[in-house]
């Protein structure tokens, strides 16, 4: 979620759980987050729910819990509720996923019944639970919340005890906010760091010990998940660039060194991002670095990888004669050694940097870390043959 200052709006709270079994429970919470805390309270059973008519049900309340929802609450009693066709997963269950996903306070209450029967059900999963709940499922449920996703569970016996937990959490949560804003008013956060949210935007705000190194890894990674599609284009050889013909000799070799130029000049963009970009946006020993320029150098490493797909996928835009194709092939691949020591790159200074500073307090003695993007060379063995093999036809 990206902070605007400019939008005012109450917080909104989505209430997730099922409904007719916790109906009063549902009705009193939503009293309290409307009449007690003056938020805007999100249940699906009441007409101030938003409904897209051209959405089913699942993906109503999943478009509201991404559009709408600022925290979620999270309620698990002794039904799972109606099963989906997603993964056989219920509503509440994907709801919980897609707020877990989007990064929002998620605060889980859990009846305490069911808790007291999750080791039974542990130690004898094929044992009929019928009595107590609707699925089977409610288990493996609950156990993912408290053991796989390890988040903090609040035991229920009724509305109140829900009730009187929130009361206490908010308060925690909005004191939260007010430290935030005193960061904001404080660091004068940039525009950059602005657009980011979960991790980057943690660090460049709160500026921990070493946040400069974790900034520098937390937005390589944002970065590159955000080309999932591009990395599938990749693999698959899809581009939508309209194509071009070469029948001449002459200028398809031309086009295949030219394009091995662009290629070294992505390397050298790389070089110096690292060696020249990268070290004065962390700044000297003892001085703090510029969040923004961190991000900047990190965006502009993405970049060049980003372009280094693109590089190779425009090779599959070009038609040339059949006697040519093994010519642009052999040069399309050599693409493929960047992108993969671009990728360990990345992969090694995140944990690298991350095990370091989590375990700096373990050890009073400090630890030197060193960071190389090496990139193999190119084995331009095979392209040369292929020059020569294709000039030895025409003659």
């Amino acid at each position: 979620m990206k902070y605007d200052s400019g939008l005012a709006h109450r917080p909104s709270v989505f209430v997730s759980s099922t409904c007719y079994d916790l109906k009063q429970i549902r009705q009193n919470i939503r009293d309290f987050i409307e009449d007690d805390l003056g938020y805007e309270a999100v249940l699906s059973e009441y007409d101030t729910f938003p409904i897209d008519p051209d959405m089913d049900t699942v993906n109503n309340c999943l478009r509201v819990v991404e559009e709408r929802a600022n925290i979620m609450v999270l309620i698990v009693g002794g039904r799972y509720g109606y099963i989906t066709n997603h993964g056989e997963k219920s509503i509440t269950n994907l709801e919980y996923l897609r707020a877990k996903m989007k990064g929002i306070p998620i605060f889980v209450f859990i009846d305490q019944s069911i808790l007291n029967i999750l080791p039974i059900w542990k130690k004898n999963n094929t044992a009929d639970f019928s009595e107590i709940v609707d699925s089977p499922k409610i288990f493996e449920f609950v156990d993912t919340l408290r053991n796989k996703d390890s988040n903090w569970v609040h035991e229920f016996n009724n509305g109140k005890d829900i009730i009187d937990c929130l009361r206490k959490q908010m308060s925690y949560l909005v004191n939260d906010c007010l430290c935030l804003r005193q960061h904001f008013h404080k660091e004068r956060v940039s525009p950059k760091v602005l657009k980011y949210s979960g991790r980057v935007f943690e660090l460049a705000v709160e500026k921990p010990d070493a946040w400069e190194y974790l900034l520098f890894a937390a937005a390589l990674k944002d970065n590159l998940y955000k080309l999932d599609d591009l990395r599938y284009d990749m693999k698959y050889g899809i581009t939508f660039k309209n194509a071009i013909l070469y029948d001449g000799s002459k200028e398809i070799i031309d086009f295949v060194q030219m394009k091995c130029g662009e290629l070294s000049n992505r390397i050298n963009l790389l070089n110096r991002i690292i060696n020249n970009a990268f070290q004065e946006a962390i700044g000297e020993p003892g001085t703090p670095g510029n969040a923004e320029y961190i991000i900047y150098v990190a965006e502009k490493l993405v970049e060049v990888y980003k372009s280094v797909h693109e590089w190779s996928l425009e090779f599959r835009s070009i038609i040339v004669p059949e006697e040519f194709q093994n010519l642009l092939l052999c040069a399309s691949q050599f693409s493929q050694s960047v992108i993969e020591d671009i990728e360990n790159f990345i992969s090694d200074y995140d944990k690298r940097i991350n095990e370091a500073v989590l375990g700096a307090g373990e050890e009073s003695e400090k630890k030197t870390l060193s960071f190389s993007l090496s990139l193999r060379g190119f084995d331009v063995t095979k392209l040369e043959s292929e020059i020569k093999n294709i000039r030895n036809l025409l003659l």
